[in-house]
């Protein structure tokens, strides 16, 4: 039978729907992530460069921030200087190494992508990739389950065991609701009655 997917190849080596899809999505990441690099530095203004510069910068003597986002006297200072050394011709990076020089790592937003650094922005791929691929496994495996569950038939009953138990329930609650231990009749006087009787 023809595959839905074009690109999945029909015979025994064939890739798995599930599996076309990851690759598929995959592919779209890694064409979408280059995209985004190769936009040049001279396709936007000097003050965009400015701005995203500034929202990749921290500002030192504030909590968590953007010097973009700061309004302590340092984070203007900094912007400045941005501005100056992007009015000198310098790249991004050139920019940011020079706050790196001063400051150090630290005064990035986010970290490089390369060296020890390329973990931070591989691994959150790689998880979700990871994620996705358990998830259509657990998917898959509910499905065989729930597949198995219906076309297996019943265990069967042990009709035995709980016939006797079914029986036993209904003697119980068939009989008298005070039921005499004695085959004695009440009215009749017991063995001792007669001695006290006797004896009288």
């Amino acid at each position: 039978m023809a595959s839905r997917f074009p690109f999945v190849l029909s015979g025994s080596r064939a890739l798995p729907n599930n599996s076309a899809l990851l690759v598929v999505a995959a592919l779209f990441l890694i064409i979408f992530v280059s995209a985004i690099g190769c936009i040049r530095e001279e396709d936007i203004t000097l003050e965009q460069r400015a701005h995203q510069l500034a929202a990749q910068l921290m500002c030192p003597v504030c909590d968590g921030q953007t010097i973009d986002g700061s309004s302590a006297q340092i984070s203007q200072d900094m912007r400045l200087k941005v501005r100056e050394l992007l009015d000198e011709g310098q790249t991004n990076a050139e920019i940011k190494d020079y706050f790196v020089l001063r400051y150090g790592e630290d005064i990035l937003a986010a970290p490089e992508g390369s060296g020890f650094n390329l973990l931070a922005w591989v691994v959150p791929v790689f998880i979700v990739f990871g994620g996705i691929g358990i998830a259509l496994v657990a998917i898959k495996n509910m499905r065989k389950a729930g597949i198995q569950a219906k076309s297996s038939p019943l265990p069967a009953q042990k009709n035995g065991d709980l016939s006797d138990f079914l029986a036993q329930v209904d003697r119980d609650l068939s009989g008298p609701p005070d039921s005499l231990t004695s085959d004695q009749d009440p009215k009749s006087p017991s063995p001792a009655n007669q001695n006290e009787e006797a004896n009288f």
